[in-house]
């Protein structure tokens, strides 16, 4: 038996995976024996093992190269990349990779609950502290793989298995699950945010999968929120959000996106958790929460002393639109911190606009146009236009104060009215957000 030789393949980003070359497949079972079979793919079979020198159990994947062919083996080869450059609880540990002429074969953390869908077909559904317990979790995992620009693009109730799990503290039909993401071999790297890094390849599994692949169309990590999304509405009721007799019509109703709650199971579902899944399965990504604002929602955080806030900006624009005077948009203000103006840029601009309300005649103000990008992610576009095409009556209330001795910018419709004349100016987005939050804090 030839020497095994360690093979250097990781780059400065990946974490130290020892990579092993071997002549011989059996050499690797002088380092691990292999116990009973835990799964079997087209190409590849999963195993228990024990290695022989620790006594701990481990999980090895063994591949074959001839089944799998060339396409395959890249794409395994991509996804032990990947699992190289991350470490997470929530994540799959990835030990060690061995190879040989033949075979691959990768070393992971062996977890002893199996598929999380096995469970769920065994309870049939979850009760809403469980699948808190488990979104919570899945979300920390995909904050962490996004904030390093990889996308999974394949998360289902298969690809998350269960560690193990406790019911301390809990009602004895409860039961706390430590779930790992797995499986990345749809999973991809991309270089960043912006057009250029969106992804385009139909790839997934039907249930799971969100509008825009679906429509094969320029698509980000947020179609790992929509998946989410899918799984939290699974786990609370046993049953996908969307079926159908095939898989043409299961793509017009995911397309579609019309949720139901009809099922008796919802009665006993919280507002709260139902709202948690509306916001992750909006049809389009632009207004989709992201899956930090997820981890930060009060449903999974458990604060309810607070309301549920909109943290995604074309949502709290359409809030404000729908009901400009709800004092819930108040929560507008906390939201907007991070983007907020210090004082004396707050009244430079607020003089600017006071003094631009002075010197236009509003009544010839049009609708915003955008020339900039002519992409279908234009709702944002549409959400502005709908917020500056406000009704006749800030206009009219705007000319009235004019010819009265009260000042500008001392009412509501004249704010309102200033920020509809300056939507054909080059100011952007932030400022028009900011000037409109601005009437509603100063007159709600």
């Amino acid at each position: 038996m030839k020497m095994a030789s360690l093979w250097n393949r990781t780059s400065s980003a990946e974490i130290k995976v020892p990579h092993t070359r071997m002549e011989d497949d059996s050499a690797i079972q002088n380092i691990y024996t292999f116990m009973k079979k835990l799964g079997q793919g087209s190409f590849g079979v999963v195993y228990e093992t024990v290695h022989n020198e620790s006594g701990k159990k481990w999980a090895i994947k063994k591949v074959n190269r001839e089944k799998a062919g060339s396409s395959a083996v890249w794409l395994l080869e991509r996804e032990v990349g990947i699992l190289k450059r991350v470490h997470h609880e929530h994540i799959i540990h990835l030990e060690e990779v061995f190879e040989t002429p033949k075979r691959m074969y990768l070393v992971t953390e062996l977890c002893d609950g199996g598929e999380l869908k096995e469970i769920l077909q065994r309870k049939k559904y979850f009760t809403e502290n469980e699948t808190r317990h488990i979104i919570s979790s899945l979300a920390a995992a995909i904050v962490y793989l996004h904030k390093k620009d990889i996308v999974h693009r394949d998360l289902k109730l298969e690809n998350i298995l269960v560690k193990n799990y406790n019911n301390d503290n809990l009602n004895e039909n409860e039961i706390l699950l430590n779930i790992k993401v797995t499986d990345f071999g749809l999973a991809v790297q991309t270089g960043g945010v912006g057009s250029e890094n969106m992804l385009q390849a139909t790839c997934g599994t039907p249930i799971y999968m969100a509008p825009e692949v679906i429509n094969a169309h320029d698509y980000s990590q947020q179609c790992d929120v929509w998946s989410i999304g899918v799984i939290m509405y699974m786990l609370l009721c046993g049953s996908p959000p969307f079926m159908a007799s095939s898989e043409e019509k299961l793509f017009e109703q995911i397309k579609k996106g019309d949720l139901s709650f009809v099922d008796p199971i919802w009665n006993a579902i919280s507002d709260a958790a139902k709202n948690v899944i509306q916001c992750l399965l909006k049809v389009d990504p632009a207004h989709r929460i992201t899956a930090s604002e997820l981890l930060d929602n009060p449903w999974i955080t458990g604060d309810t002393s607070t309301s549920v806030r909109h943290s995604n900006v074309l949502e709290m624009m359409k809030q404000f639109r729908n009901d400009p005077d709800d004092g819930e948009c108040g929560h507008l203000n906390d939201s907007l911190n991070g983007i907020s103006l210090n004082q004396s840029e707050d009244d430079n601009l607020h003089a600017k606009y006071e003094s631009e309300d002075r010197a236009s005649p509003l009544d010839t103000v049009d609708t915003e146009t955008d020339s900039g990008s002519s992409k279908p992610s234009t709702p944002t576009k549409q959400k502005a236009q709908a917020c500056s095409s406000q009704n006749g009556t800030a206009k009219k209330s705007a000319v009235n104060t004019k010819s009265s001795s009260t000042p500008p910018m001392t009412s509501k419709s004249t704010i309102l009215s200033s920020y509809k004349a300056n939507s054909l100016t080059g100011e952007s987005r932030f400022s028009k957000l900011w000037l409109f939050s601005k009437a509603k804090f100063q007159f709600s």
